[in-house]
This record gives structure tokens, sequence and C-alpha cells, in this order.
């Protein structure tokens, strides 16, 4: 799939750039870099025989290692890059995968003047075992996010990317006039898939951030001015408390957990439009709001399916039954989220590039997305959380989600997590992670007090856990088995105080 010179050639479009705030290239100029790198590959003998394991970063080198490797057909796993100071291993990179390319900081001067060898770095992998050989469609290796707890290798296509990244240029009207900041990583489907890829194709301006912090990031909004950004709840969150002065957008993307309380509104008043997008790293993107969508439909849903995307309820219930006017009975509005695409992945692999069965799709090519949703009268989605998200206590449901959101109007309170956590005289356990406001000292018999009066006793969590910070994975989201780990210390330690 061909993502560079898809754009119109027109001298605007070329003048362009591609920067990460200390370098920047014009997409006039990525032809010539692309030589250097191919030269670079084909001294170090690397065909397109070898699936690669690329560490990318957020970062100009980064960006064009994978366009390079995206333009040329190769296979590739996509990693993120270790942290710094911390070495990769053999054992960290699959096993056929038989090189691991990665890059550093290039030195000071323009990009075309720059020898690729001084940027990236190829090297072989010494745990290289043989794998499945290539594919006529070249393959992309994504690693899962790792919230279950199992990291997989998903398999996608560059086709199937291509496809994925111009249904998201048609739903988010991204154009060529558009500077598109992206500080969520492109190791993560979000980063690749919604907002990279899709920014390449239409030839954007795009400026790449890495380790997003709100500093740095209005340190890059002030030299590059984007019109439009993607970002992660928690960042969205942080700008709305982090900045004083509105600043306007044509456009902002969130993915992954469910924005809190009045932060889309606030967010939306010093900013400009907020979509949500539905997505996962096996599915790519699968239904985002539309800037021109209503403001209650853009806070309330995750907007409609994109293109070549179906959707349906556990039930059986379909967007399609939904927008004739057959809708689920008042019982069986809610069930569980199953999709399938076009531009969808085509399984799992282990570390030896051998399928693995887990049972996530179905012979009729539904995957089943662990999210408990509605499908509303125009076709419209709501995603009410993940199914492992919620516990049956006194024979009913409750829902995480639904617990977060009524816990985050108690006095004092900033952020709610809940998880899973032992058992207790309702059924199974839950306990609750609570992040005070700025300033705020809040008590766990308070909280509980409070929880008491808002909501039923079923859904009150057995243990509630003050923390100044929630543990995040890569890719922003709230890191859920740390949390597990962390409720079940015992309350001697003093990590964790019973609610009772």
């Amino acid at each position: 799939m061909k993502f560079i010179a898809r754009y119109p050639g027109t001298t605007d479009v070329e003048a362009n750039i591609l920067t990460d705030g200390r370098h920047a290239c014009t997409y006039r100029e990525l032809p010539d870099l692309f030589a250097g790198m191919r030269d670079g590959f084909g001294e170090r003998g690397v065909g397109l025989d070898a699936c690669l394991a690329l560490e990318c970063e957020n970062s100009l080198p980064g960006a064009l290692l994978l366009l390079y490797v995206l333009e040329g057909g190769y296979d590739f796993v996509l990693l993120p890059k270790p942290a710094e100071g911390c070495r990769a291993t053999s054992g960290s990179i699959p096993f056929f995968c038989r090189y691991r390319v990665t890059t550093v900081t290039a030195g000071p001067g323009p990009m075309t003047d720059i020898d690729p060898s001084q940027f990236i770095y190829i090297t072989p992998n010494p745990g290289y075992r043989e794998g499945p050989g290539t594919n006529q469609d070249p393959r992309v290796y994504l690693q899962t996010s790792g919230t279950t707890g199992i990291p997989k290798l998903a398999v996608h296509t560059h086709r199937g990317l291509g496809g994925n990244a111009f249904n998201c240029v048609e739903r988010l009207q991204l154009g060529a006039a558009d500077r598109i900041a992206i500080p969520v990583p492109l190791s993560h489907m979000f980063g690749l898939g919604a907002a990279f890829l899709p920014g390449v194709a239409v030839g954007a301006s795009i400026d790449l951030q890495r380790g997003a912090h709100l500093i740095g990031y209005l340190t890059h909004e002030r030299s590059f001015e984007p019109t439009v950004a993607f970002m992660t709840p928690s960042f969205c969150e942080s700008l709305v408390k982090g900045r004083k002065s509105p600043r306007a957008y044509r456009l902002t993307v969130t993915a992954g957990d469910r924005l809190r309380g009045d932060t889309f509104d606030r967010y939306e008043a010093q900013y400009g439009p907020l979509v949500q997008l539905y997505g996962s790293t096996e599915m790519g993107a699968i239904a985002a709001g539309s800037p021109n969508d209503p403001g209650e439909a853009r806070t309330q849903t995750v907007g409609k399916p994109l293109a070549h995307v179906e959707v349906r309820l556990g039930n059986g219930t379909t967007v399609e039954d939904s927008a004739a006017g057959r809708e689920p009975s008042e019982t069986n509005d809610m069930g569980e989220l199953f999709c399938r695409h076009a531009y969808g992945f085509h399984g799992y692999v282990d570390d030896g590039g051998v399928p693995v069965r887990l049972d996530q799709t179905d012979p009729g090519g539904w995957c089943r997305m662990n999210d408990l949703g509605r499908i509303l009268g125009d076709g419209r989605i709501q995603v009410l959380g993940r199914s492992d998200h919620s516990v049956n206590r006194s024979g009913l449901l409750v829902l995480y989600a639904d617990v977060e959101r009524t816990m985050m109007g108690i006095a004092g309170v900033e952020t709610v997590v809940i998880v899973a956590h032992e058992e207790s005289e309702y059924g199974a356990g839950m306990a609750a992670f609570c992040v005070p406001a700025s300033g705020a000292q809040v008590a766990t018999s308070d909280i509980y007090a409070a929880c008491l009066t808002l909501l039923p006793r079923r859904a009150v969590p057995d243990t509630i856990i003050v923390v100044e910070a929630l543990p995040l994975l890569p890719n922003g989201k709230v890191d859920r088995q740390a949390l597990i780990g962390m409720a079940n210390v015992t309350p001697e330690t003093g990590c964790a105080q019973p609610a009772t």
C-alpha cells in the first residue's frame, strides 16, 4: 500500500512538513530520504524476505523509517522503542524477526544532508528462528495493549492499514491544509492508523511528540500551530486543567477510556469540536464521530460505523436494525459489541509467527470487542465500558463505568477507577481507586459514606483506596492490572483501606 504520492502534486502540499520539533522535512524531500535508506538497507543485505522488528518512537527519524518500510513493502513487527537507558534483548523481539531496526536522534542540519546510517541502526536478532515466510500482501504485526494482562501480536496487511487510514480521512474530514499534532504513540493503532497514516495520506503537516506532557505539548503548539490534535482522554483532561486561555482547533480526536464528568463540555468550550473514536488494535478504527455531528451526539456516542464496518450486539441487533426502527427491547437494549471489518486484522500469531487461536472471532468473521454497548435508533453507538469491567452482585449486573461516573460527583474526588477485588457478601468484589482533586483532603470514610447515599448497596465498592495518581500503560490507558495488584495488598501495609 503506497501512502506517499497520493496527495495532490501541488507546490503547497509538497512544501508541507513532517517534524518532531527538532528536525523537519517536506514531502518533496521524502524520495531522496527514502533513496538513502534504500542504499543502507541494501548494504546490510536486508531484503523483502526478512521480517523486521521495528522499534518506533514519535520522532522524525522514527516516522521516516516507518514510512520507508511501508512504502517498500516489508513485513515488520511494530514495537514501542524501549525507554532511554533500557536496552532491548533478543527475548523482547519475536523469534521470526531477522533484524532489529531502530532509530536515534539525528545530528544537526537538514535531514537530507544526514546519512541515514547516522540515525538508523540495523542489528541481527540473535534469537532468530525462521518463521512463516513472506506474504504476497505484506504484513504488519501490532502488539495489543495488554489491558487483559496477555499482550498478543495482531496480524494486519499493508492494504488493510491503507483502507483503515482512508476511512479516517473521510469521517474526520482531514485534508492537506490541516496541521496535525500527534502526542499519542505511533506504535499503537490510534497513533498509527487514525492519526499518522491518514495525515500522511492527504499530505498534511504533522508534528510528532514523544513522551508528551503538558509543558512540552504547549511548547510544540506555539511553534507548530496545529489545527487538528489526537489525544488520550487523560491528556484532554490535563489540557483543560493546565491551560488558562482558550485556543481553537478545527478538531480534536480522542480514543480509549471514556472522558470523565464534564471534561467534554469544558474542553469544547476552550478548544472547539471534540469527537470520540472507537477502535482496537485488532479492528483498527471502527466508528467515529464527525465534526458535523450535534454536540450531544459527540458527547454521548462514538458516532456511526466507518465504511466497510459492520457492528452488532451479542443479541444480534445490528446498526441496520436500529436505523430501520427495529429497536431491541427494553430488557435487551444493552449487549456485548461485535464487529466485522474488511480492513480488520487477520488473526494472532505467537513469538514464532505461528497462528494462535484465541476464540476472538467466529467463522463468520465477527470479532468480539469485549465491550458493552448500545446501538441507538440513528445508528450511532454508545460504548458503556469493557464487558470484563462489570460484575454480578446480588444477582444484578453492576457496570464499573456507572460506579465511576457516580463517584466522581463526590466532593474532592477527581478520578475513580474500579477494579475486581476478591469476593464480598454481594458476590464479586470491587475496589475503587480515587484520585483527589488538587489540594483536596479526602478520607476513605467520607467517600464510603457518600457512596451509601449515591449508589445502590450492591454497587458500593468493598474497598476504597486513595492514590495521588493512576498507573498508565504506554498508550495512555489506565493500567488496571497494576491496580488489581495494588488492591490485593493487605490493609496492614497501608496501601489498601477497607471501606467498612
